[in-house]
Order: C-alpha cells, then sequence, then structure tokens
C-alpha cells in the first residue's frame, strides 16, 4: 500500500512539473474563393501529373484549417447553394478535390487527399479528408487543407454561393511531453512489476 501512494504521488509530482498544455480553439473553414492556381496545380508536380485549368466562371475553394496542433489527419463536409455554383470533376481521378500546402513552398506539407464524394443534387461534398505522409512533424497553426473546384451556374456570378462546412474532425499527433509521460508509465509499472515477481520468488 505504501508503495503504490510513493509511486502515485511521484506521477503528480511530474505532472505539476510539466509546462500548462496551451488551449486553442481548432476551426475548419471555407476560404475566399480564388483563381490563382497553386504553381503546383498547374506545372504538373501534384500527383500522376494532374493540372488544374480554370475555365469560364471557375474557381478554386480553399478549406482551411486555424489553431492546428501537430494535425494528423482531418475530414469535413462542405455545403453550398447549387442553385448558384456546382462541384467540378474534371474526370481526371481528382474528383475535383486538391491537397494543399499547409506551409506554402513546402512541398512536403502538400496534404494526400483520402476522399471526398461531391453530390451537387443536394448541394454538399461529402467526406473529404486528408493526412500529411510526408511530414515527419505535424503542421501547427494556420494553413489550408484543400481546394475544392468549382463553377458559378449561368447568371449566378454575383450570388453568393454560401459554403459552409460541417461534421468536421480531426486528429492531433501525441505532442513529445505526452509521449515521454507514457514511456515514464510503462517503465515505472514494469519495474514495479519486476520487483513484485522478484519478491514472490524469493518468499
Amino acid at each position: 500500500m505504501l508503495k503504490r501512494t510513493l509511486w502515485s504521488l511521484c506521477f503528480l509530482a511530474l505532472l505539476s512539473a510539466l509546462p500548462p498544455a496551451r488551449v486553442e480553439a481548432t476551426v475548419i473553414l471555407p476560404g475566399a474563393p480564388t483563381t490563382a492556381v497553386p504553381s503546383y496545380l498547374s506545372d504538373g508536380s501534384y500527383l500522376f501529373g494532374i493540372t488544374v485549368a480554370l475555365g469560364t466562371d471557375q474557381f478554386l475553394l480553399p478549406v482551411e484549417i486555424s489553431g492546428a496542433t501537430n494535425l494528423q489527419n482531418w475530414g469535413f463536409d462542405l455545403s453550398f447553394d447549387n442553385t448558384v455554383v456546382q462541384e467540378v470533376d474534371p474526370g481526371d481521378g481528382s474528383s475535383g478535390i486538391y491537397g494543399a500546402r499547409f506551409t506554402p513552398g513546402d512541398a512536403n506539407s502538400l496534404s494526400f487527399i483520402l476522399g471526398g464524394f461531391p453530390l451537387n443534387g443536394i448541394g454538399q461534398v461529402l467526406g473529404v479528408a486528408g493526412e500529411y505522409p510526408s511530414l515527419l512533424s505535424r503542421p501547427s497553426g494556420d494553413g489550408p487543407l484543400a481546394y475544392l473546384l468549382f463553377e458559378y451556374l449561368p447568371n449566378q456570378q454575383t450570388n453568393d454561393p454560401a459554403f459552409s462546412v460541417d461534421n468536421v474532425t480531426f486528429q492531433q499527433a501525441p505532442e513529445p511531453t505526452t509521449l515521454a509521460l507514457i514511456a515514464i508509465g510503462l517503465l515505472a509499472f514494469g519495474a514495479r512489476r519486476k520487483t513484485a515477481l522478484a519478491w514472490r520468488i524469493a518468499t
């Protein structure tokens, strides 16, 4: 009983010595529509040589995150007014959903798109998801997650597409201090079991 109390006190002391975790609101929202195509989407360096060339009344919609910490993967549904715009599937295997570089100029920060299902009939793109397979250090802060290709319907260029994001999910990788605590706890537990086993054998 005394040993258990001592282990608990040591663990609580270790926790209290760590700096307090930052609490930030992580938000995923649609950004401002743009006709500026990122260079990696126009020069053939994107996945499988896919390129984006905007047609008449077409634009890219960035979807952005703010307050990310060690972002591992993410997902969302996008809603829009289907009497004003429609999502464009160019038939190149992308479904009109492209990865975005979280950090400008850093090719490794390009998100890999895992899914997304455009449904213009109900004004939604469902199950858009992505991750960062090329990054050893997960992105933190504010940045774009993906670009989606849209176009205005005839005579709707001045109307509001009413973009909104729902069903947001994201997973953050454990911070190094959290991993260290887990490792210390496992080592302490293992040492305690070893000591208990040795005592039983001796008696």
